[in-house]
């Protein structure tokens, strides 16, 4: 048996009015949820390589300046005479880590975004300092870490960071992301120190291999001829210029400064180090008759290796008179002074 379809339904499937509208109704949605999609995935492009070069640079950078905490963060520029010490890279630097094999300390670690405390609460030259320095640039809304770890030979600046990034829900499913992240890490490295060490390894040590036997060395650790009574009163020059030779082991030496000038030396050391003795003196003789001479000497470098002035206070006198002024001056032109009062 066999149903007719009815007249007025056969005539709208034929018909081909309105065919616009019924397309348009199915395929305008698929093209705007497309469009939306494609910004957002060029919006979640950008914060990814926002996050990506914001970890490369902050890494880079602190690897840069590590090595003084003084340094500016963006340029490297530091202030002549500000620097962490000599001794650094011993008691700022976690070089406990390099036994973490016996004792493990862990990584230096500074979380995002800050707290108020860290900001206020680390010593700048101590890693974690060195951290937040580089995390206060940061804006607030990103979350993420920054680390540091100390391997000995290699030493390593590491930043995590996160961004919260808005999508609908069917893009985060086809994407398989929620936020926007990015890692990177840069080596700490020391050109200062590896060229004093290239140069110390090529130069000096070829320079003093041989230069001095076993028994120069010996005559150098020289002891007093004799033991010193206390007190010792000085009473004038010739006492004072005495004790010291007795203090050192010294002798005294005449030397030549210039074709022209001559310079007493009251005691010369073993190591080449001259001792003079100050009891009765004048500031302005010092200033333009002696320590020009001191001077000029310690410049050569050939016939003394270190100058020490030594001022003795008068018998009737509680102190040695010397003007500040004249010992910053002696000290700048690199004398030693010393005070026996």
């Amino acid at each position: 048996m066999t149903t007719s379809i009815p007249v007025q339904w056969r005539r709208f499937i034929r018909s081909s009015s309105g065919q616009f509208a019924v397309e348009a109704a199915l395929t305008m949605p698929v093209i705007f949820i497309a469009t939306i999609s494609f910004i957002f995935f060029v919006l979640y492009g950008y914060y990814q390589s926002s996050l990506v070069h914001a970890a490369a640079s902050a890494s880079e950078r602190t690897a840069f300046v590590w090595d003084n905490s003084k340094k500016d963060l963006m340029t490297g520029e530091v202030t002549e005479g500000a620097n962490d010490g000599l001794y650094w890279r011993l008691t700022n630097d976690n070089v406990s880590n390099v036994l973490s094999f016996i004792l493990p300390t862990g990584v230096v670690k500074v979380m995002l975004p800050l707290q108020s405390s860290q900001v206020h609460g680390e010593k700048t030259a101590d890693p974690a300092g060195k951290l937040v320095k580089t995390a206060v640039t940061f804006p607030t809304q990103w979350r993420g870490e920054l680390r540091y770890e100390n391997g000995g030979l290699l030493r390593r600046v590491g930043a995590s960071l996160e961004q919260a990034f808005n999508a609908p829900s069917y893009a985060r499913i086809l994407w398989n992301k929620s936020d926007a992240a990015a890692n990177a890490g840069s080596y700490v490295t020391d050109p200062v120190e590896m060229i004093w060490l290239t140069d110390l390894t090529r130069t000096f040590i070829s320079e003093i291999q041989g230069r001095i036997k076993p028994k120069d060395a010996a005559d150098v650790l020289v002891e007093p001829r004799k033991s010193l009574e206390e007190p010792v009163r000085i009473n004038s020059h010739a006492q004072a210029a005495d004790y010291l030779r007795v203090l050192v082991g010294g002798t005294a030496q005449v030397v030549q400064v210039s074709p022209d000038r001559k310079r007493e030396i009251d005691a010369m050391d073993a190591g080449m180090v001259a001792h003079q003795a100050y009891y009765t003196f004048n500031e302005t003789n010092l200033r333009e008759e002696q320590m020009p001479k001191d001077a000029e000497l310690l410049k050569q470098g050939t016939k003394v290796r270190g100058v020490v002035w030594h001022f003795f206070k008068l018998s009737k006198q509680d102190k040695v008179k010397l003007s500040q002024g004249l010992k910053q001056e002696l000290e700048r032109n690199g004398i030693v002074v010393v005070l026996h009062e």
